[in-house]
């Protein structure tokens, strides 16, 4: 029987963000790869039209393109939410989450389901960055914030290459 993908090692789950796809390489460095997430739901949610026939007792259902969605709550650090400012290789790195939600920059990502090593998979996609919404309190006292990536187009899945 397969085993169950764990993440409880704490380096499985991981997110990387580019300007390119090559830059969101889940195995390389030129991406901003979100740390300290607390959660993420990756969404494919195939719409159905339903309709009903005066010749038939139940109703017919044909699918449509899907909606899908990257959902996370991230503990965030500066340069992650502001970035660094830098003119470096990627723009998701230099203008951070706020940044690149506030300047509508399609982002690619990269979601890997087991970490990095070559037998990893992953799914990858371009979209863009919304929901932004941070707090803190004095039961957290760290700024957290949900982060949401509107995907447009489809997922693909792939395997970490080396």
């Amino acid at each position: 029987m397969p085993e169950p993908i764990n993440v409880s090692a704490g380096s499985e789950a991981v997110l990387v963000l580019g300007v390119t796809a090559a830059n969101a390489n889940i195995a390389g460095s030129d991406g901003l790869n979100l740390p300290q997430m607390s959660d993420i739901t990756i969404n494919n949610s195939t719409g159905v039209f339903r309709f009903k026939t005066l010749d038939n007792t139940a109703e017919s259902a044909v699918t449509t393109p899907a909606t899908n969605q990257i959902t996370l709550n991230v503990v965030v650090d500066s340069n992650a939410f502001f970035g660094t400012g830098g003119a470096g290789v990627d723009t998701v790195v230099e203008k951070g989450l706020f940044g690149v939600s506030k300047t509508k920059t399609r982002v690619y990502f990269n979601a890997g389901f087991e970490g990095t090593d070559t037998s990893s998979k992953f799914l990858s996609g371009s979209g863009f960055i919304s929901g932004l919404a941070p707090t803190v309190n004095m039961d957290s006292p760290v700024w957290v914030t949900p982060v949401t990536i509107e995907v447009d187009g489809d997922y693909a899945n792939s395997s970490v290459s080396a």
